[in-house]
């Protein structure tokens, strides 16, 4: 019978101590190299492969339409070592900061301006595969890339017609000297593109102001002269002439460019980039730059006009200071900047002989700010919408009727036309009033593809109640009253020579505000837009 061995005596048994103490030992060496070796070589596998990540999210997002072929090439070229990528998804960033950072990126959209990437890879275990009982272990990274794509815009950018001597009316007027430009001169203003930046850097030269960024040359004072020289520096052969000649011409009045120009992320440019122009037709550009030394002051034009028995249309002229933080040309990468067209006030004064009087049409045109912004940059190669824009008209009315010239000149205060006198006579006169409103507060989506950008299209935005002509409509809507002090005369007669003379004259009287709408950048019930630089492919990590 075999005798029980004592728990005491194996507890006191010293024997094979050590073998026991290096086991527990190794256990732990072996634990200690793990954690030295295998955690700090996958910490450095992790940051190499963060890197690479983040590098693959980058070309992923510059590249619209390949991006898993932009990332897979950014992979092959940093490590030859088996990266997968596991997930790539396209989707919409907005740089808000009111949102949290990880909620400002989501899956999908109209127009995907980023891309969120997952790159794994197995990575070989050393001394850890003695506890885990594993070769290897998963290792990935995730990284979002987000692309930065501006756009140039501007409102009133169609090219006027010529009539007559208007174009040359105008231009005085606003430059506060006579001019005799040609027919030639004017179409090459208005056939011509200025690029903005070379224009700011003319004029930083102008003003010698050489140490200045774009931003801050706009940001300067400066006077109409300068600025209209700095045009004919950015420009050559007729289109500079002509502006060489208007600036010798024009009267010093002082102006600050960036109330009209936003060049948002080309503020901080100190160089012409000839590769990424923002082209800026050279007639719309010297009309923004005049309107805006002209704000708040009345200019009085004369111009010629076919109309029945008179000899011209008389034209005074009111523009109002632009609104605050409202450029009329802007460079952006955001939704946020709006432009504006400048308001604009007329007054035609038109007389007209008939065989029985002297006809007298006071029409009045008041027209509010149009407005747009970006609402979408699509960057993909064969996008139909590579900028689209949110365009409101601008609203207006015109009517038949008079103001007295403190109300006119008032460009905070609404007009309120009174009835007008057509006809004064002895004993006999005759009252005329009409009046229409146009007011379509909606805004209307315009989608500029890249060829569109490229040829400087302009697109034409119509508001919903707009009438082929204001002054015809006025005719049809006016009202006559007739005044009489004496017995026996024909006011039936009279009143028809009214009606039909304003029916006759209203055509032509429609031709000068078209005209002259359109030279000014302000149409009745319209606004014209134009993308004027599209640039894409410049990402950054979020």
């Amino acid at each position: 019978m075999a005798k029980a061995f004592p728990l005491r005596r194996l507890i006191g048994n010293r024997h094979a101590g050590v073998s026991i103490s290096v086991a527990f030992g190794m256990t732990m060496l072996i634990g200690s190299a793990a954690l030295a070796v295998d955690v700090g070589s996958l910490y450095l596998d992790r940051r190499k492969l963060q890197g690479i990540a983040d590098a693959a999210a980058l070309s992923a997002a510059a590249r619209p339409g390949e991006e898993r072929a932009a990332a897979e090439r950014i992979i092959a070229a940093n490590c030859d070592c088996d990266i997968r990528i596991s997930a790539l998804t396209p989707g919409t960033y907005v740089a808000d900061p009111g949102i949290p950072a990880e909620q400002r990126f989501a899956e999908g959209g109209a127009s995907p301006n980023a891309v969120r990437i997952v790159v794994t890879r197995n990575r070989p275990l050393f001394f850890g595969s003695f506890l885990t009982g594993r070769n290897d272990t998963l290792i990935r990274a995730t990284a979002t890339g987000a692309r930065r794509g501006y756009a140039a815009f501007s409102l009133g950018s169609r090219v006027a017609a010529v009539n007559g001597g208007l174009p040359n009316a105008l231009l005085s007027g606003l430059t506060g000297s006579q001019l005799s430009l040609s027919l030639m001169d004017y179409n090459a203003l208005a056939s011509t593109d200025i690029d903005l930046l070379a224009f700011s850097d003319a004029l930083r030269t102008e003003i010698g102001a050489d140490v200045l960024t774009f931003g801050q040359t706009l940001d300067t004072q400066v006077t109409l002269p300068q600025v209209v020289s700095a045009l004919a520096r950015a420009s050559d052969g007729r289109t500079a002439s002509a502006l060489e000649h208007i600036a010798d011409r024009a009267l010093p009045r002082a102006l600050l460019p960036s109330r009209a120009i936003d060049l948002g992320p080309r503020s901080s440019g100190i160089r012409v980039d000839a590769a990424n122009p923002v082209k800026v037709n050279a007639l719309g550009l010297l009309r923004t730059m005049l309107l805006l030394g002209n704000a708040n002051r009345q200019v009085d034009l004369s111009v010629e006009s076919n109309l029945p028995g008179g000899s011209g249309i008389d034209i005074a002229l009111m523009i109002g200071e632009p609104p605050a933080n409202a450029p009329l040309i802007a460079v952006t990468d955001t939704n946020d900047v709006v432009v504006r067209t400048a308001q604009v006030r007329l007054m035609l004064d038109t007389r007209i002989a008939t065989p029985l009087a002297s006809i007298h049409l006071p029409v009045l045109a008041e027209l509010g700010s149009a407005s747009a912004r970006i609402s979408d940059i699509d960057c993909a190669p064969n996008s139909s919408a590579a900028v689209s824009l949110a365009v409101v008209t601008s609203p207006a009315k015109v009517a038949l009727g008079t103001v007295a010239e403190a109300d006119f000149q008032d460009m905070q205060r609404p007009l309120d036309p009174q009835r007008a006198r057509v006809v004064k006579l002895p004993l006999v006169s005759v009252d005329a009033e009409a009046e229409l409103v146009l007011s379509d507060l909606n805004e209307k989506q315009v989608d500029f593809s890249r060829s569109d950008i490229e040829d400087g299209k302009v697109k034409t935005v119509s508001s919903t109640g707009l009438v082929a002509g204001a002054a015809k409509s006025l005719a049809d809507r006016m009202e006559l009253r007739v005044n009489a002090l004496g017995l026996g005369l024909d006011l039936k007669a009279l009143t028809g020579v009214v009606g039909e003379t304003v029916g006759l004259a209203a055509p032509a009287i429609d031709g000068v505000l078209s005209d002259l709408t359109g030279l000014l950048g302000v149409q009745i019930g319209q606004a014209d837009s134009r993308i004027n630089a599209l640039r894409c492919g410049k990402a950054k990590l979020v």
